[in-house]
């Protein structure tokens, strides 16, 4: 009997020691969490932005279709939502121009 109780305060002296570990060091590496950075990955940009202090809104540039959707925060009833849709290559007429010199 005593040496099941060892065997088992032991066992819960390591557990604890690794998941201390695991807890401090999820803190330590984990750097701040910032929104003022675009983030890409494949075909999209996510960039957010602030208009005033009271509205938010989160750009995403699809880079294949050429467009880009502008998201708001709506607080009063707590969700996004689609602002706006645009599509670049109309507004910047990047098909068919030419250099003018």
């Amino acid at each position: 009997m005593k040496d099941t109780r060892s065997i088992a305060i032991a066992v819960l002296a390591v557990s604890a020691t690794i998941l201390s570990t695991v807890l401090v060091l999820s803190f330590v590496a984990v750097g701040p969490a910032r929104a003022d950075s675009a983030i890409g990955a494949g075909d999209y940009i996510m960039v957010a932005g602030q208009y005033s202090s009271g509205k938010d809104f989160l750009y995403v540039f699809d880079l294949q279709k050429r467009g880009v959707n502008v998201y708001g925060y709506d607080r009063p009833d707590n969700r996004i939502q689609l602002l706006r849709s645009i599509e670049l290559r109309k507004l910047f007429r990047t098909e068919g121009a030419r250099n003018s010199r």
